[in-house]
């Protein structure tokens, strides 16, 4: 059983025919040819690429539902709008997964009662650990364990008022002039106020954006804050 959009499969009365398997993804590398160079020169691109799975499902519609109904549902379900939505499937509880629908499907109907098709899903490369998706208050001098081999990217609410240095892991995070608070979301690298309404680039005086690094990684940050809030997004890549 899956659920995409917080719709199991189960209530769109699909069955998986397989196990789920996924392919790990391809880190993003292009292999460059020089003249008069052996070999090529590798480019990696710091990011990996995302993962196609395609889901062989039948499909069992309910006594008063016809085949072309339960159809018409499912297409509206998966295809609604282009973007990524969480997935979870009962082979993989503890994970939340990134994923997508952006081609049709086709249904093969086997009967007037019954059908198979197959459901093409375009998953973002890193699925994260359900528990650290939520918010925690963060005590200065704190640590938090990162057990993947990923950089988390997290989410970092502070409370507060003017000039601010933390340092997450040994990686430091400068913020000049916050006024009441600030959100610093390190996966799409946005600077956001506390109530997240207003873009405040203006604020950040360091670059890259800190991650939470495999291992340990300790919290601490100066007297201007107030309050500090994290969701880690602790990840480990779909396989």
């Amino acid at each position: 059983m899956f659920t995409y959009k917080n719709i199991s499969s189960e209530d769109m009365y699909l069955k998986i025919e397989n196990h789920l398997v996924f392919t790990a993804p391809n880190r993003d590398i292009e292999f460059i040819a020089v003249d008069g160079r052996d070999g090529e020169i590798v480019l990696d691109r710091q990011r990996y690429e995302s993962v196609i799975r395609s889901i062989p499902c039948t499909l069992t519609p309910p006594s008063g539902m016809d085949i072309e109904q339960l159809i018409h549902n499912i297409h509206n379900w998966l295809s609604t709008d282009v973007k990524y939505h969480d997935f979870t499937w009962s082979g993989d509880p503890n994970f939340i997964y990134k994923a997508i629908v952006n081609e049709g499907f086709d249904t093969q109907r086997v009967l007037s009662r019954y059908g198979k098709t197959v459901l093409k899903f375009r998953f973002h490369p890193i699925k994260y650990l359900a528990s650290s998706l939520t918010e925690r208050s963060i005590a200065n001098g704190a640590n938090i364990h990162n057990p993947y081999n990923i950089p988390a990217k997290p989410l970092i609410r502070i409370i507060g008022n003017g000039n601010m240095q933390i340092h997450i892991g040994g990686e430091l995070l400068d913020l000049r002039n916050v006024l009441n608070g600030i959100t610093v979301d390190c996966e799409s690298q946005t600077v956001t106020s506390a109530n997240g309404q207003f873009t405040e680039f203006d604020k950040i005086f360091s670059y890259p954006f800190p991650t939470l690094k495999p291992g340990n990684n300790t919290i601490a940050f100066s007297d201007n804050v107030e309050q500090m809030y994290i969701t880690p997004r602790l990840g480990a890549l779909v396989s």
